[in-house]
């Protein structure tokens, strides 16, 4: 061996020193687990039993206004209970990400197959985002790598946390908020060092306003952690003048940062803010998704170890006590006051609505927040916590450079974490194991199942109907109609089918009205124009509908309607506050009025002036006094189209009426009639309504965005790209203004207003 390679092995040996080696080994250990049991997520047959066919319908949706060159931030979904513009409302960072790389690189890889990889690799590398932000907090590396050890660990009962179940293909699909996980912690860590230290605006702009777009709900959760932070000083700074100068400063930061955030995606939150009118407020959720659980609840599921260590020995619940002690312990040291601030306070805020009841309505936008998401400060708060208590053996065994101690320390953990890490692999065997009989059952249906979705894409436009999922005591067989585990309806939503049914969301203003649907009632499949159903062989059906043709064990039905639109009157006028909408729109919906095509006009929160007007709270009562007579002949529809954004149809009208489009009236929606621009307005139960005099006319209505969100986005990215610019050359924009003209005349100027001084006064008057 020369010297020169001895030379080499000694400075090989200095750079790859212990802490090194612990650090990527744990990293390494960390993302390698996941993505070995995580694998099997790439070969799934099909979108999952789960929200993971949302955000397919959405990335399609996206696709196919790239291509078709329409605004992408705010096209129409179609296919989805009466349709409604998803990303009007919606966080869609991530839907348009792969859409736009799915456009880029020629289609070369389908929509699905770029979800499924992006789910595979944010879970798998996800454990470098808690070490890289736990390092922008100022903890040391290893501290930092055994937060990325244990990040991906947490194991709940399905409460929609950082686990595999919220993600997987056993668990809830929840696509937008795996985004929103992965950047949650890098945004309020890169946030926090603006408050600190004044800088890194770009960055904590950017990965904030991303956290937003990819989940609304951790935007907020991140700046309300980010207020939380601002009040570390009151711990540190025992002068008042010195404390209360700190915490002004820092305010004054967040302020600034909320303001560049709201400007950089203005483009989005003032559309939303604006039409928040038309989207319906009545969800169907549990009690505890809107209130969360209540402080005993909570308490005794952290406790009893399944708030991280559900079913398991509670080896996170014991690493997160322990990293309690040791911040409390070490409590000057500002860094670790942050994991137990963040800890404790989304703690208390998970009591929810049942523990706090109103005094919680003080937080800003909190009527909007689903509260039991807010399980995801906690499960920050507790990776930070026990990756501080995990790091201690390891810091102590490492400092003291003994191979005995790193010994002690390794047999530590394995002892420590090994029940985890056996839990984590029955989950994704049990998980592999499911999809694994998925795709068996797909395949051997596969023929079957490609000729109904053909055969339905060439039949004329109507929505498909597979069994009734929602309402308690009714006969809920399309729940039970599967391949495999997956709902057939899932697989004809998955399809592009348009679909009665609202399993996906309830965001649509006629919400209520599809829930409320009565599948033995021929007049409310014309209503909502339910014009086929697949069923299962032996599934028995109303009379009206006619078999139309059977693929092996599924059978295609179909009922007449009147397609898409409808000639129907609508003299009666309601007005009133969004609240009253749905018990209003389904009193209408149990009267007789829809059968005698009687479709009231809405008006809501002032939007629109529709004449003489009823109260909306006293639609009930009005609309139960209503004489009903039988619906006389008001002319026809001699043809419509209907495309992803549009509906056009030649209509032939007897006498005035209104044409009814049954789609989720909005305000963007734009209509002609013969060429003319006309007016749009709502009807029961929340569809589309365009008045037309007697005679012929061609009617086209089409989705289109107003044009100030252009403009707002083309702000957002400008004020971005000047953040940008203005901290990497603040020092040179400085010195430029220094030595420039405007600094030679600006000088002097400030020489003038420069107050005397004493001496200055007293030289004046000897002159």
């Amino acid at each position: 061996m020369t010297p020169k390679d001895s030379e080499g092995i000694r400075f090989f040996h200095r750079r790859i020193d212990a802490t090194t080696l612990v650090v990527v080994l744990a990293l390494l250990l960390a993302v390698v687990f996941n993505l070995a049991l995580l694998y099997p997520e790439l070969s799934s047959g099909t979108v999952a039993l789960n929200d993971g066919v949302l955000h397919l319908l959405l990335t399609n949706m996206a696709v196919d206004a790239i291509t078709t060159g329409r605004n992408f931030t705010d096209p129409w979904q179609s296919t989805m209970n009466m349709g409604f513009p998803f990303f009007h409302y919606y966080q869609h960072l991530p839907h348009l990400s792969l859409a736009l790389f799915h456009v880029a690189t020629f289609e070369s890889i389908p929509v699905i197959g770029l979800i499924r990889w992006t789910t595979y690799l944010l879970l798998s590398f996800f454990p470098l985002s808690i070490f890289w932000s736990l390092r922008l907090f100022g903890f040391d590396r290893i501290t930092s790598a055994m937060g990325g050890l244990v990040a991906s660990l947490a194991a709940t009962d399905l409460l929609f946390g950082f686990g595999y179940s919220s993600y997987s293909f056993l668990g809830f699909g929840l696509f937008s908020q795996l985004w929103a996980m992965v950047l949650f912690p890098l945004a309020i860590a890169q946030g926090y060092r603006v408050l600190r230290d004044g800088r890194g605006y770009f960055w904590g702009t950017l990965l904030l306003a991303a956290t937003l777009m990819s989940h609304l709900i951790y935007g907020y959760m991140a700046f309300i952690t980010l207020g939380l932070l601002t009040l570390i000083p009151l711990f540190r700074l025992p002068e008042s003048t010195a404390l209360v100068q700190a915490i002004l400063t820092q305010w004054k930061r967040l302020i600034g940062l909320l303001a560049l955030v709201v400007v950089v995606t203005s483009y989005f939150l003032v559309p939303l803010f604006l039409d928040v009118s038309f989207v319906n407020d009545n969800e169907k959720l549990l009690p505890v998704f809107s209130d969360s659980f209540g402080y005993s609840v909570v308490l005794q599921t952290l406790f009893e170890g399944d708030l991280f260590d559900f079913r398991r020995f509670p080896s996170m619940t014991i690493l997160i006590f322990a990293g309690i002690g040791l911040c409390v312990y070490r409590w000057r040291e500002e860094k670790y006051l942050l994991p137990v601030g963040i800890f404790l306070m989304w703690l208390l805020f998970y009591f929810g609505r049942a523990t706090w009841g109103p005094f919680i309505d003080l937080l800003p936008f909190i009527e909007f927040i689903h509260l039991h998401r807010f399980i995801a400060g906690v499960h920050l708060g507790g990776i930070l916590l026990a990756a501080v208590a995990l790091s201690a053996p390891w810091r102590w065994a490492v400092s003291s450079s003994k191979p005995r101690y790193i010994g002690a320390a390794l047999i530590f953990t394995l002892l420590l974490m090994a029940p985890v890490y056996i839990d984590r692999v029955s989950y994704a065997s049990e998980n592999s194991f499911v999809v694994d009989e998925n795709q068996r059952a797909l395949a051997e249906e596969d023929q079957e199942l490609n000729d109904l979705y053909r055969t339905l894409k060439q039949l004329p436009p109507g929505r498909v109907f597979a069994g009734p999922v929602g309402q308690a005591g009714q006969d809920r067989w399309g729940l039970d109609y599967k391949v495999g585990f997956v709902p057939m309806f899932t697989l004809l939503y998955s399809e592009g089918l348009d679909m009665m049914g609202d399993i996906y969301h309830h965001y649509s203003l006629p919400s209520d009205a599809v829930w409320a649907f009565d599948d033995s009632k021929q007049e409310q499949y014309d209503l909502f124009n339910v014009r086929y159903i697949v069923a299962p062989e032996g599934q028995e059906l109303p009379d009206f509908a006619e078999p139309l043709r059977q693929f092996g064990r599924h059978q295609l039905y179909e009922v007449e309607t009147t397609g898409y639109f409808d000639l129907v009157d609508s003299r009666m006028a309601f007005a009133g506050d969004r609240d009253d909408f749905n018990p209003a729109s389904l009193s209408w919906l149990e009267s007789g009025l829809p059968r005698a095509k009687q479709y009231p006009v809405v008006s809501l929160d002032g939007f629109q002036d529709v004449g003489s007007q009823l109260p909306l709270a006293e639609a009930s009562s009005a609309i139960s006094e209503v004489r009903i007579s039988t619906a006389r002949s008001r002319g026809g529809i001699t043809s419509e189209e209907v495309g992803g954004n549009f509906f056009a149809a030649a209509v032939r009208v007897e006498r005035d009426s209104t044409l009814l489009i049954k789609a989720t009236y909005h305000p963007n929606w734009q209509a002609t009639v013969d060429g003319e621009k006309a007016d749009t307005f709502m009807v029961m139960p929340g569809f589309m309504g365009v008045r037309l005099a007697s005679g012929d006319h061609q009617v086209r209505v089409e989705y289109q965005p107003r044009s100030f969100r252009l403009v707002l986005l083309v702000l957002g990215l400008v004020t971005l790209g000047l953040v940008l610019v203005v901290e990497k050359r603040g020092v040179v924009i400085s010195g430029w203004l220094s030595t420039s003209p405007f600094a030679r005349i600006s000088n002097p100027l400030k020489m003038r207003q420069r107050p005397e001084s004493g001496q200055e006064r007293r030289r004046r008057r000897r002159r």
